[in-house]
């Protein structure tokens, strides 16, 4: 205990270290509270899982502490053990968490999941859960006594499995490797998303959530990195203080940009697509509302006159050739035109792509501008000025702008 004592004031050290993830569990637990709210409001299904991956991280941190606590006068020694279970869960802890985003960008892009994706998330997984048990499984072949002429003896393909699973030990298996994977693909997935929007505030979004990508895996990453390389010429207390506090405090400011970019961010930003015009188009071929997403007024309203014409004639003849009036997605080119046909009008939607938060969003906004306007029971010749001018009120409710 004198040479540890040497160095650096034992409870000083913890102190440290436990103001440092107090700090981090306030911050998660009101994040919590707030993406719960959110998802409640919105019905974004992914925003209950980030929510839920935010539980578990608040166990890890929670795991922790009790760990820090149980060990408060002893902590460098604790963490100067080679197999201590607070180096072995956070590696674990940052592939699964390195996955989630994987498979969240994935969702984030295409509204659904890459089958490779999540094949190698589950070999990840896999993996680490046989890495723990190894020892349990093959006691024999994980000691520094054995040799690889232990092996020789066994016949077939056997040596070659146990060769590799020593490697596999040896590397702690593939979290390090999964997790510089996760961060090249994120990446330049969240850059390609972001040179195809127009949007300023949508651009944010997505550079915050780079922000996180880079604060939660790179920046702890390098960090855990450099203090290992520099072992050598740091004092055991400096050593646990920079390479198992330290990369918390760059989780936190990873935590801050979530805040801004699934939080703070209009729901309307919380999908990607590039939503581009609205129409409200009565069964006389009337245009009643427009509304350009990209210009909040648009400056050639006769040209919207012209366009809603045009995309009515268009259903009108579908409707005529395949016998059915309940049509409800037309496909232009690179574009998608979603309806919403009521019984005296139907509203259009062109967007580069479609998904279930707009579909929702659109089926509200029809609802709504219906029992505003009372359309079911007017039969409009010509549009009454000024009558549909609220109608972006309606607009910024449905969309969550």
């Amino acid at each position: 205990m004198d040479y540890w004592g040497h160095y650096m004031n034992i409870p000083l050290l913890s102190l440290v270290g436990g103001v440092i993830y107090v700090i981090e569990v306030l911050i998660n637990v009101y994040l919590v509270i707030l993406i719960f709210k959110r998802w409640k409001k919105s019905k974004i299904p992914v925003i209950a899982v980030l929510g839920g991956f935010y539980v578990l991280f608040l166990l890890f941190i929670g795991i922790e502490i009790l760990f820090l606590i149980s060990n408060f006068f002893n902590v460098i020694e604790f963490y100067s053990q080679e197999r201590n279970i607070i180096g072995t869960l956070f590696p674990f802890f940052g592939g699964m968490s390195g996955g989630f985003f994987l498979l969240f960008i994935d969702y984030f892009e295409n509204e659904n999941i890459s089958p490779i994706h999540s094949c190698v998330y589950g070999i990840f997984i896999g993996a680490f859960v046989l890495n723990a048990v190894y020892l349990f499984l093959f006691p024999d072949f994980f000691t520094n006594q054995a040799q690889s002429a232990d092996l020789t003896g066994l016949g077939g393909i056997i040596p070659i499995v146990m060769s590799l699973l020593q490697f596999l030990y040896s590397t702690n298996f593939p979290a390090p490797y999964f997790v510089f994977y996760v961060l090249i693909v994120t990446l330049f997935t969240l850059q390609r998303i972001k040179s195809l929007v127009d949007d300023p505030q949508r651009k944010k979004q997505i550079s915050y959530l780079q922000m996180t990508i880079l604060f939660y895996y790179c920046n702890t990453g390098l960090i855990i990195i450099v203090v290992y390389q520099l072992r050598g010429l740091l004092d055991p207390s400096s050593y646990v203080l920079l390479r198992y506090f330290v990369p918390h405090l760059s989780t936190i400011i990873g935590s801050y940009f979530i805040y801004k970019a699934y939080v703070t961010a209009p729901i309307g930003l919380l999908q990607f697509q590039r939503m581009e015009k609205i129409m409200v188009i009565s069964r006389t071929g009337l245009l009643l509302y427009s509304h350009d997403f990209e210009n909040l007024k648009p400056e050639k309203p006769e040209r919207d006159v012209l366009l809603s014409g045009g995309i009515f004639a268009i259903l009108t003849l579908f409707s005529e050739m395949i016998e059915s009036e309940n049509i409800r997605m037309i496909t232009f080119q690179n574009k998608q035109i979603m309806l919403a046909q009521r019984k005296q009008f139907v509203t259009f939607l062109v967007v580069d792509r479609i998904s279930s938060y707009l579909w929702s969003a659109l089926e509200s906004f029809t609802n709504m501008f219906n029992l505003t306007y009372d359309l079911e029971e007017q039969n409009y010749t010509i549009v009454p000025k000024n009558v549909f001018d609220d109608a972006d009120k309606l607009l910024k409710i449905a969309f969550g702008f």
